[in-house]
This record gives C-alpha cells, sequence and structure tokens, in this order.
C-alpha cells in the first residue's frame, strides 16, 4: 500500500530541499507543485514569468490533479507531494487519504525574502496572509484534524536540526528513518518544475539541510508592518502545534551507556539524581573531565586532586575517598567496555537537601558521585576542529576572585553558557572572554594561548580555569617542544595580531584557532607551525603519560 504525502509549506521555505530528501531515500516517488497551473488560472492578472508556459503544459483542474497525479497510480512505497500551501484547493476531503505535513516559517523572515524576490504587490493586492500561506495551512491543520494527526513542523527547526527534525517527520508518518535523507546529489532532480530556474538557484547549489540558506533576520519596513500584522496570529497558532525534533546522539554507542550514581551503576535511562539534590537546586556542586586514551587515563590524579581541592573549598563534608572515586571510574568504564575514545566526567555533588533551601545544613546524606563515561574522541569536539576554530568575543565576562574564585571548578557556570549563546548567533565556534579589566582570559570552554614572535603566551590564572591540560602545556610541551611560554596580560589588540592562537582542554587537547573578530591569524588556516610542533608533543606526553586502566 503506498504511503501518500501532502507537503504543505509556504514559500521561501526549504521545502524544495525536503523534496530532495524524500526523493534521495529511494523508495519515495516526488511530484512538484501539481496545483501550480490551476491556482495561476484563478489569478489572471499575477504575473510570473513563465506563466504561459506552465498553462500549457500542467493541467488546470484540480480535481483531475487530486485523480490523476496526488492520488493516481504509483509503483513506489512513498508518494511525496510538494505544495504551495496558498494553492490548496477549496475541497479538502480527498487530503485525508493521505498523509499532511505543514512546513511554515517566521513571517517576519518569509515576508522579507518574498517580497525581495517578486515584489511587494502580490502581498498588498491579496494578502500577506495568503500569499505567505500562513492562512491555508491553519485551514488545513483545522479542516483535518482531529481526524488526522497533522504535522506541523518550524522551518527553523528543520535547518537547524535537520536529523532530529527529520526523524520526527518520519515518525509521525509512521515511516522508517533512513540517513540517506540528509544528503542528496547537487543540480536539482528531474522532477524540478518548469519554475526551478527562476526560484531553486539556492537549492540547486545545496548538497544537505546544513549547507542550505538561511538568511539572517533583515527588519520589517514600516510599509509592510500592517501585513506583517495580519500573518501573525495565524503563526502563532502554527507554533502552538509545532513538531518538536527528536535528540540525535553523535554517537549512537551512547544510547545504552552505564552510569554510576551515587554508588550504583546504572543504565543511561535510570540514571537519575533527586530533585532535593543540590546540583538540581543550585548548580552546587564539582566536576572533573578526565581522557581515556589507548588504555590509560591521562592526568588521572591531578583531575582529581582539583576535585578534592574545589569539594575543600565549598565546604563539601565527608568526601568519598580517592580511591573510592578510582574504583568508581574504573568500574563505569569496564561496564561499558571503554579502553579508548571515551571522554569521563566526573561530578561530585553536595548530595541530597531533606528540604528546599540555601544551607548546606540541609544536606544530611553526604555527597552524590557520579561518573558519566561517553564515547567522545577527540575528533568528536568543536574544541578540535581540524580547519581551526573561529571565535568572537563576548560580552559576558569572566569571573575574577572577587567574585567567584575560578579555581574552584564548580558546576555555577552559566557565564559561560551565556558566553556559548552569543557564539552560537554569531555562527562561530566558540567565544573568547574578558576579565572585568579587558584583558584575554578564556574561551567559554577551554583555556586560551597566542603565539607571538616564536613565544608561546597565556593570560594569567587569575579569571579562568588553572587548566590541567593549560598547566602541562606550560610545564612539560613547551618543553618538550623547545618552545618559551609565558603568562601575560593579553589585550584584544594582543590577540587580534597574534602570529597564531590556539585553545587548550581536556576534551580536544590543542587546538588551533584561525580567527577571532574577523581578524585572521598571521599563520593562515589550520595550525601554525608552533602549534603543530605543540600538539605533536602532547601526543607524545599522551602515549608516555597516564595511570592504565585495571581492567
Amino acid at each position: 500500500m503506498v504511503t501518500r504525502i501532502n507537503l504543505w509549506s509556504g514559500p521561501r521555505c526549504a521545502s524544495t530541499a525536503l523534496m530532495y530528501s524524500f526523493k534521495s531515500r529511494g523508495d519515495c516517488a516526488v511530484l512538484d507543485e501539481p496545483f501550480y497551473a490551476w491556482y495561476l488560472k484563478q489569478y489572471p492578472d499575477m504575473y510570473r514569468p513563465y506563466r504561459d508556459e506552465l498553462l500549457k503544459s500542467m493541467e488546470t483542474n484540480y480535481r483531475a490533479v487530486i485523480r490523476d497525479s496526488v492520488l493516481g497510480p504509483t509503483e513506489a512505497k512513498l508518494g511525496f507531494y510538494k505544495h504551495i500551501a496558498s494553492m490548496a484547493p477549496p475541497d479538502m476531503d480527498w487530503a485525508r487519504k493521505c498523509r499532511n505535513v505543514i512546513l511554515f516559517r517566521n513571517p517576519a523572515d518569509s515576508l522579507m525574502s518574498y517580497t525581495r524576490v517578486i515584489g511587494t504587490q502580490d502581498v498588498l493586492k491579496y494578502g500577506a496572509a495568503h500569499v505567505l500561506g500562513l492562512k491555508q495551512q491553519v485551514r488545513i491543520l483545522q479542516e483535518l484534524r482531529p481526524e488526522q494527526d497533522v504535522l506541523v513542523v518550524s522551518n527553523a527547526s528543520l535547518l537547524q536540526r535537520p536529523e532530529g527534525t527529520l526523524q520526527a517527520i518520519c515518525q509521525g508518518l509512521g515511516i522508517t528513518f533512513t540517513s540517506k535523507m540528509l544528503k542528496w546529489k547537487k543540480g536539482g532532480i528531474p522532477e524540478d518544475g518548469l519554475w526551478a530556474k527562476y526560484w531553486y538557484h539556492s537549492s540547486h547549489a545545496t548538497t544537505s539541510f546544513d549547507n542550505e540558506a538561511q538568511a539572517k533576520p533583515v527588519a520589517v519596513p514600516d510599509e509592510l508592518r500592517p501585513a506583517l500584522d495580519e500573518c501573525m496570529p495565524y503563526y502563532e497558532t502554527l507554533l502552538q502545534h509545532a513538531l518538536q525534533p527528536l535528540p540525535v546522539l553523535l554517537d549512537e554507542r551512547n544510547a545504552h551507556l552505564q552510569v554510576y550514581v551515587g554508588g550504583r551503576i546504572v543504565p543511561r535511562e535510570e540514571a537519575k539524581v533527586s530533585v532535593f539534590d543540590s546540583s538540581v537546586q543550585a548548580g552546587d556542586a564539582v566536576w572533573e573531565g578526565l581522557r581515556v586514551k589507548n588504555g590509560k587515563i591521562f592526568a588521572l590524579h591531578e583531575h582529581l586532586d582539583r576535585l578534592f581541592a574545589s569539594a575543600k573549598a565549598l565546604l563539601f563534608e565527608r568526601v568519598p575517598a580517592r580511591d573510592v572515586v578510582v574504583r568508581a571510574v574504573m568500574d563505569t568504564l569496564q561496564a561499558n567496555g571503554m579502553r579508548d575514545g571515551a571522554l569521563c566526567r566526573l561530578t561530585l555533588t553536595r548530595g541530597e537537601k531533606v528540604t528546599s533551601g540555601m544551607s548546606p545544613r540541609n544536606n544530611q546524606s553526604g555527597p552524590c558521585l557520579i561518573v558519566l563515561a561517553e564515547w567522545k574522541g577527540e575528533h568528536s569536539s568543536v574544541a578540535n576542529k581540524a580547519a581551526g576554530l573561529r571565535l568572537i568575543t563576548s560580552a559576558i565576562r569572566r569571573n575574577t576572585p572577587s567574585c567567584l574564585d575560578s579555581k574552584i571548578h564548580h558546576n555555577n557556570i552559566i557565564n559561560n553558557i551565556l558566553a556559548k549563546i552569543q557564539a552560537d548567533q554569531a555562527g562561530a565556534d566558540d567565544a573568547l572572554m574578558l576579565d572585568l579589566e579587558g584583558f584575554a582570559s578564556e574561551t567559554n570552554a577551554m583555556n586560551f594561548f597566542i603565539v607571538r614572535g616564536g613565544v608561546v603566551l597565556t593570560p594569567f590564572a587569575d579569571s579562568c580555569l588553572p587548566g590541567i591540560t593549560r598547566r602541562m602545556v606550560i610545564e612539560k610541551v613547551t618543553q618538550m617542544a623547545g618552545v618559551t611560554c609565558k603568562e601575560a596580560r593579553l589585550s584584544l589588540t594582543d590577540v587580534w595580531t597574534a602570529d597564531e592562537a590556539f585553545t587548550t582542554g581536556t576534551m580536544g587537547g590543542i587546538s588551533p584557532v584561525v580567527e577571532i573578530d574577523g581578524r585572521l591569524m598571521a599563520a593562515g588556516p589550520g595550525a601554525g607551525p608552533i602549534t603543530r610542533r605543540l600538539q605533536e608533543a602532547y601526543i607524545d606526553l599522551q602515549e608516555r603519560d597516564g595511570v592504565p586502566l585495571t581492567f
């Protein structure tokens, strides 16, 4: 039996990319806007450069289109019919024989995109809610529900989280998701409508949702404000029904993890702490990250030293002994069969409270130790991006000891998260954070170094975490590479004009930085010569050092 899928999209959405996605499955026949000729016939004065050709070559009777094309015979397992919602015929009873998906976009974006290509005449003459399809999308939703679960998909969700959104669409349609849907060949498909040469330039240049063009938001001019206001109630209705993307694991092996929580090793889905735990109540916990590589844990005891020092600074009581923590780490890694390519996150919370409140006196059960080991090689981190990291300077400042001492490796990192949000919104990999005086401190996730005149320089550890990898670079790696390293106060001018820059951390080791605030590093793309020497020395140090696993 054929599963027939109608896509009701607004114009200037990723509908063509979604058609290519379904086509790439290999079991799906697609049809591009079969009601177009009927629609144009209803509007004799609506200009399109291909109007005459389209009316001659396509069926103009919508009932015939439904009978012969949408509900017509097909040998494919799936039929995908892409429609612009404004072209929906008045009679929608036939659509109940199909599954229906609505693809909508923020009208502030689609209005500007549409008028930039077509002009304002359609919007002003026929109404923005009609031209952008929002009015018809709400009509389709209301007519077909509750008899049918119409899927409502945000265009932003599809572009920003394509795999999770496609998985949710497939789940909602009752079909199997395949990774083939994430890629397609450049240049279009034979099923493209004859209007493709006018509209599909960007779609033909893409091969995935990841590189599907996403225009930056543009302010709506005053003359189009009434048009936008007309659209917003429809948009808000669709937004209430929007499908949520499914979570997508970076490594499928992590779906079945075993996690150590409070003295027990439990499956991932059971790995939970109480709502009264201090980590939930106030972020009151300390943590460390451990790199597992080639049967060893790198810098295990250096990390444990800092874990215990942080717990002491926060006046934790009844902290588990070092051998208990080491055994918990080893047991967790063994339970997951992890000897290489893993990252282990230790969290020690102050423990469960007897009642909500700030006072540690409410913590009467002692700390809770969590050991979360994941398959996460250095290659999987943004911190080890081979081409080099692009940074922006964040407006969020790093803590000073007068606020919250960064030498305490605590879980209360909301300022780092805010900086990361700024980097994400700017399209950068990470954010460089400054101290309260405007000197470089570290990135939102890693320590920061520059190279100038052959000398490696890094900020003093006053407003940044004195990282374990940072210390190894200063004390061991630079010596192994024959390079001088100094701590210094680095202004943004020092940073912008550096020869090279790199970050350090347990997650990604030593990772090159190629651009900061639009300024390219003088050494060019990728790792500079000194950064490469340091990377090689650090790999040698990892091969040589480390605590062997006990299993």
